[in-house]
């Protein structure tokens, strides 16, 4: 019995052992889980797993304006598509807001005689898939642009080789003013002296170049509806192209093949945006800066944006301002160009759109802008003189006069709504069409206007802004036809001592000043708004991209 009972006691002991043994496992399991975490909360990201990536560094652009194209021999004019191409390619030079050149491919840019121009690029100059850039590529990048077949945004016409449209002549395929010295030395020759300053900028901080072994078998004809230039994988910038969504946004992602220090930001986004939907963006911090001159912050919103407690803010220089751009074959008479510019209330603009944060000047250089002559008298608001010149030239006011406004710049939009009124009230019967920006500048590519409205680029160097005027120039589409002005640009381009130069540059701006074939609206002083969880890189007037490679969020 005793025997018998010491088994049944066996039995229930190693059952009861298994039972709080399963019991006890459960039991733990859940205690563990509720001291990590409830099982609701998200698992820690201060304790990733050996397998789990670090979070990305990741920085998104607000601009207003659409990219049309990543072609990086002709941005077709378009200043947001600058944004995008600036950051998957490096030119020779950079430009800083001190107007310094600092080197970026090039190592030096040496000239003793002002004519010849001794041009080293750094040694570790490589493409991103690892090919070394040489000056093989600067001589291929320089005659397919060049070829007359192609179009390119290039102004290089003071090259010894180069016509005045700054293009080889037909059936030439050598540019005579181009020496290659070795891998990573090259000369150019221009046709006279020149100022540095204008070698400098034109062609070293202003020309992209093309991968040689990726384009070499491309005729020139067929170069534009390539692929390459939908979605240039080959680049030489601190980034590279991941995808371009045209009239969303731009997605490019850091060049670990860089020449220079690596980027520590691994993706920048440059998002179009409504101007509305930037300024809640930065609110909420969706976006993490805006970008000039394409992502202008509405002077209307300063309070509203300074008082965000994660965004910085700043004003820039009174920029370079929007011009109107007569069409002088549609608007032949000065007359009636100075009639126009008289009907103008452009103070009530800075005063009202602007709240003051803006000046009035008549030319489209800037007035911080070392060749901005300061003798000139602007044109005043005086109906009654614009009504007088009217009549002097003779104008029919029924004749209709197309004005095209781009949309996307909310302050430049209700600006042009003022104006014309202004030109309402003097009598002048104004048709308005508005357009995207792409179209835009289709049209009056072509001539399809009378009177337009936009903002040029920044530039240093002067004669970059006069080119536009000159007869000969291809791409002078106000058909504006004046032969001092023509002389006055040649001797500018062409004068090496900076003092005359400004001699030269003052008439030539007086006698576009009588003459009127482009009219500034406003210069206003940008807003730049920048994240404060970036560390370093924000918006700027001027070089926003130089040190791309540096930007670092917190």
């Amino acid at each position: 019995m005793n025997r018998h009972y010491r088994r049944t006691m066996l039995f229930i002991v190693l059952a009861l052992v298994l039972v709080l043994s399963a019991c006890g496992s459960s039991t733990n399991t859940t205690s563990s889980s509720a001291t990590q975490a409830p099982a609701t909360d998200k698992p820690k990201e201060a304790e990733p797993s050996p397998n789990k990536e670090e979070k990305e560094k990741v920085v998104y652009i607000g601009i207003v304006n659409v990219p049309v194209t990543l072609n990086q021999i002709n941005d077709q004019g378009d200043s947001a598509a600058d944004n995008a191409i600036a950051l998957i390619n490096d030119s020779l030079l950079d430009l800083n807001e001190k107007f310094e050149f600092l080197p970026k491919i090039a190592d030096s840019v040496e000239t003793t005689d002002n004519q010849t121009f001794v041009v080293k690029l750094n040694p570790a100059a490589k493409w991103n898939d690892g090919q070394p850039f040489t000056t093989a590529d600067v001589a291929f990048t320089l005659k397919t642009a060049l070829n007359p077949k192609v179009e390119t945004n290039f102004k290089l016409n003071f090259i010894e080789g180069l016509n005045d449209a700054g293009k080889l002549e037909e059936g030439t395929t050598e540019i005579s003013g181009l020496k290659i010295v070795d891998d990573k030395t090259f000369e150019v020759r221009t046709k006279t002296p020149i100022d540095p300053l204008i070698f400098k900028e034109r062609f070293g901080t202003k020309v992209f170049f093309l991968p040689e072994h990726i384009l070499k078998d491309v005729a020139p004809e067929q170069l534009s509806t390539n692929p390459y230039f939908q979605k240039p994988e080959v680049t030489i910038g601190a980034f590279k192209i991941a995808n371009f969504a045209q009239g969303q946004y731009v997605e490019v992602v850091k060049n670990t093949d860089y020449y220079r220090d690596v980027a520590k930001l691994d993706k920048i986004f440059i998002k179009v945006l409504p101007a509305t939907n930037l300024v809640a963006q930065l609110q909420t911090g969706e976006i993490q800066m805006n970008s000039v001159p394409v992502g202008l912050i509405p002077i209307t919103d300063y309070e509203k944006v300074k008082g965000f407690e994660n965004v910085e803010l700043a004003s820039g220089n009174p920029s370079v301002p929007p011009e109107i751009f007569f069409n002088s074959n549609k608007i032949a008479d000065p007359k009636v160009r100075q009639a126009i510019a008289y009907a103008l209330n452009r103070t009530l603009v800075v005063d009202q759109l602007l709240k003051g944060q803006g000046e009035v000047i008549d030319g489209g250089i800037p007035s911080y802008h070392p060749y901005f002559n300061k003798d000139i008298e602007n044109y005043s608001y005086d109906p009654e003189k614009a009504k007088q010149l009217l009549e002097e030239a003779n104008w029919d006011k029924k004749q209709p006069i197309e004005f095209l406004v781009p949309v996307g710049n909310k302050i430049r939009e209700q600006a042009a709504d003022i104006l014309v009124q202004n030109l309402t009230a003097v009598g002048l019967n104004i048709q308005v069409q508005k357009f995207d920006f792409p179209t835009l500048i289709q049209k009056v590519q072509k001539g399809d206007y009378d009177i337009t409205i936009f903002t040029r680029d920044f530039y240093i160097e002067p004669s970059s802004y006069f080119t536009l005027f000159k007869s000969t120039n291809p791409g002078n589409f106000l058909n504006y036809k004046n032969p001092l002005v023509d002389e006055l640009i040649t001797k500018g381009e062409t004068e090496a001592d900076p003092a005359k130069r400004k001699e030269i540059y003052n008439k030539l701006q007086e006698t576009l000043h009588e003459d009127v074939p482009s009219l500034a609206v406003y210069s206003e002083k940008r807003l730049l708004a920048v994240s404060k969880d970036v560390l370093v890189g924000k918006p700027l007037d001027i070089g926003m991209f130089n040190n791309i490679n540096e930007w670092d969020l917190k």
